[in-house]
């Protein structure tokens, strides 16, 4: 994918751990950090997890990539997890998720994704509510609502 897609587009990275505290081989980190580098595709990704371990592993190795919060098993404290590890982006996850939560993480510059809305009703709520995007698996039909 980074080959192919290498500087044509923003690429969203996601690290998994079994569980979201447990620890991760910085071994992997170091490769996912080579692959990145291999492609010249530091401005042109960011790696979102869940696991605030592991952002703060990605932070220490790379400070210069953007990092992304994933939901974890605290969906409602994800914009202060956020601004601990250092993320620039949050990346909200269905239904755990209002407009208090992302004016917050715009008050602090977090730009914020919503994972995921293949609606478009539910798209343009979700856009109408501050998100900034909106992950999909339809990516044409969810287009459509931003030109309306």
């Amino acid at each position: 994918m980074l080959k192919k897609f290498a500087c044509h587009t923003i690429m969203n990275i996601h690290v998994k751990t079994e569980q979201n505290d447990s620890g991760y081989d910085s071994q992997l980190i170091r490769k996912i950090l080579s692959l990145i580098d291999k492609y010249d595709c530091r401005r042109h990704v960011y790696v979102m997890c869940g696991n605030d371990r592991v952002l703060k592993m990605l932070k220490s190795a790379a400070p210069d990539i953007c990092l992304c919060q994933g939901a974890g098993d605290r969906p409602w404290d994800i914009v202060e997890r956020a601004l601990d590890n250092g993320c620039q982006k949050v990346q909200f996850f269905k239904p755990c998720v209002n407009r208090q939560m992302i004016e917050k993480a715009h008050d602090h510059g977090l730009l914020c994704n919503l994972f995921y809305a293949d609606d478009q009703a539910e798209a343009k709520q979700y856009l109408d509510m501050g998100i900034d995007t909106v992950l999909t698996n339809d990516y044409y039909k969810i287009s459509q609502v931003i030109k309306d």
